[in-house]
């Protein structure tokens, strides 16, 4: 219990963290309209979304729900995990479909969700606890369980995870502001000081987020039952390479994905599903890299080294 409860405040206290930057930065941008002379109204949005944010990671960090959801390894606490994960599916695409009704304005529905929105802040501040969760189970692997090889993967991963989490912002360039260089802005579609937006990825993103998502979606659902060698216990029962796999019920998450991926993939259905709307699926994507990540952390925590390392 001592894993779990101790990963759900530091998640907690991650969302509150992000909320308070979240409220800060829309505070600023509030401040800094009166001098350009645009409109500071909608900056409180922001920090209305921000203020949700806190409030939810401090509920995160206190509920017993979720540590009975993260402790519990039995039939009934799958089911409730495949339940949550469709019901949170069903609210994050409930939220797409609300959005758009109560945001008539297409340029303010792209300014929302596209750069300095609450989404592209969320999917930082997801990508980069995922780092930090992939870290852990890196140094878990390497100084507990004696499982380099595995280590050596996860640190790939968390590297990796990093990397993106900088490119969705910019390396920092949403944040503070600066100027791209000239010689990135001439070759970027974005003019942001990022690699994805180079022209060369640009034209093929939407397609290669349709087949990423369509992929994870066959091997959630299928998967080959692979055996490997297994060099740890779980309590009483040997280690599973199931703790290293995605497991199936994340499938409402990459079916979404898949879904909006499809329609900006394919510039059809306009009318429903526009361009910026990929924001949506790489945030669904994110998140169920983030969760399984997570759930690997935990469930690592049971497994015991044996005596003879």
């Amino acid at each position: 219990m001592l894993r779990q409860t101790t990963v759900q405040r530091i998640c907690g206290q991650a969302f509150v963290w992000f909320g308070v930057v979240v409220m800060g930065v829309s505070l600023y941008k509030f401040i800094s309209a009166f001098w350009t002379e645009a409109s500071p109204w909608p900056e409180l949005q922001l920090g209305a979304a921000g203020l949700i944010v806190v409030a939810a990671g401090r509920g995160f960090r206190s509920s017993a729900f979720i540590t009975t959801l993260l402790s519990e390894n039995s039939p009934s606490a799958r089911a409730r995990r495949s339940f949550l994960m469709l019901a949170l599916a069903s609210f994050i695409m409930g939220c797409v479909v609300l959005l758009k009704l109560s945001v008539q304005d297409i340029y303010r529905y792209k300014r929302l969700l596209g750069e300095g929105g609450i989404l592209e802040y969320l999917q930082a501040l997801i990508l980069f606890t995922s780092a930090w969760i992939s870290w852990l189970i890196s140094k878990d692997l390497r100084r507990r369980l004696f499982m380099r090889l595995h280590s050596v993967v996860y640190a790939i991963i968390s590297f990796v995870i990093l990397f993106v989490g900088l490119e969705e912002i910019a390396w920092g360039q949403i944040l503070f502001g600066w100027k791209t260089p000239e010689n990135i802005a001439a070759v970027n579609a974005q003019n942001q000081t990022t690699l994805h937006n180079l022209d060369f990825f640009q034209n093929y993103l939407d397609l290669n987020l349709f087949l990423v998502s369509v992929v994870l979606l066959v091997l959630v659902l299928w998967r080959p039952s692979v055996r490997w060698k297994r060099t740890t216990t779980l309590d009483t029962d040997q280690i599973s390479n199931g703790n290293f796999f995605i497991p199936r019920y994340f499938w409402p998450l990459f079916l979404c994905a898949a879904f909006l991926s499809y329609f900006v993939a394919t510039e059809s259905g306009t009318e429903l599903v526009i361009n910026i709307d990929q924001e949506w699926a790489e945030f669904l994507l994110y998140l169920a890299a983030g969760l399984n990540l997570l759930r690997t952390y935990i469930r690592l925590g049971f497994a015991q080294p044996r005596p003879n390392h």
